[in-house]
């Protein structure tokens, strides 16, 4: 890629993206001055963005002979990517980076190569923004390991041995084949769909009630009828469960509008009422995994069916006005 010249005082982000891209393609390597040179900086600011690629956006890179370059840590296949799927892409990592509230380097650098593909300015000041507040944020080494561990497993189609904790809180060692990842922006947590040696069957583990997680040297072939999709199509969200419920709710006028414009769950069903509320209808596994969904609607919904989760609501509101009444 040709040097870009006539960088302004606030282009420092634009200067190290560019460099990324510059040792990305280079075998020989650029030495200190060099970058110096092409980035029209001094050597001090030239060292300082190698330490900052290499330390907060978690590059490998290599220094030998005084040049600098990319490690073959950092590289994959090149991906072409259009605009279409670059956006998607950084939308996506703008969830991750929702989810991982600790540093990632990971995040980072993901961010960088796709500010680098779309060169568009409020990308590239976000990367900026994130890269120097990325030492702020709090060190989780426990948690970057865990990550780190269940994305081998993943990648490289490696059996895992995880320590976990299910829902009650009790405590297991497992086995499991980890065949696919799936963030859940309400629950701020990455899932994981695996097959579990303990059961012999395909289960959905939280990453954040695993406390330890090694990657063992054994490998598995994923089942070619394996479907993350129809795994969970019946769910709210992510849960499984045998049989199912029948979710009937009422919204009032004033969230009738909300309620249309999205497409909450593969099975409703819409009905309109008179005076201009709406009635939603539905089947998930579970109606328990709904409770919080339902309850940050307020007074605007009322559960018609099942029982189990106009009860739930029912006595959590009433809870709520009695914390509210003394005030």
């Amino acid at each position: 890629m040709p040097a870009r010249t006539g960088y302004s005082t606030g282009d420092k982000f634009v200067r190290m993206i560019d460099l990324f891209d510059r040792l990305a393609s280079t075998r020989r390597g650029l030495s200190t001055q060099e970058i110096a040179d092409t980035f029209e900086v001094n050597v001090r600011s030239a060292q300082r963005y190698i330490r900052q690629l290499r330390d907060d956006v978690g590059l490998d890179i290599v220094t030998e002979g005084g040049r600098h370059r990319l490690g073959e840590g950092t590289r994959l296949p090149a991906l072409q990517l259009d605009r279409d799927q670059a956006t998607a892409l950084l939308v996506a990592v703008r969830l991750l980076q929702q989810l991982h509230p600790d540093r990632d380097p990971a995040l980072v650098g993901a961010m960088a190569r796709l500010a680098s593909a779309l060169r568009v300015p409020t990308v590239t000041e976000l990367l900026g923004r994130f890269i120097e507040t990325v030492e702020e944020r709090p060190e989780n080494p426990v948690a970057l390991q865990l990550r780190r561990a269940v994305v081998e497993g993943f990648a490289g189609q490696l059996k895992l041995q995880i320590d976990y904790s299910d829902a009650r809180g009790q405590a297991s060692r497992r086995v499991i084949h980890p065949y696919f990842l799936e963030p859940r922006s309400e629950s701020r947590t990455l899932y994981i769909f695996a097959h579990d040696e303990a059961t012999g069957e395909v289960r959905v583990f939280r990453l954040d009630r695993i406390s330890q997680a090694r990657v063992l040297r054994e490998r598995f072939e994923p089942p070619s009828d394996f479907d993350a999709d129809a795994l969970v199509s019946g769910s709210w969200g992510i849960w499984q469960a045998e049989g199912h419920d029948e979710v009937v709710l009422r919204f009032s006028p004033e969230a009738a509008a909300r309620v249309r414009q999205s497409l909450w769950h593969p099975s409703s069903r819409l009905s309109d009422l008179e005076g201009g509320g709406v009635e939603l209808q539905l089947t998930v596994a579970s109606e328990v995994e709904m409770r919080p969904w339902v309850l940050g609607w307020g007074a605007q919904v009322e559960v018609l069916a099942p029982a189990s989760l106009r009860e739930h609501v029912a006595a959590s509101m009433a809870a709520g006005a009695r914390l509210y009444a003394g005030g």
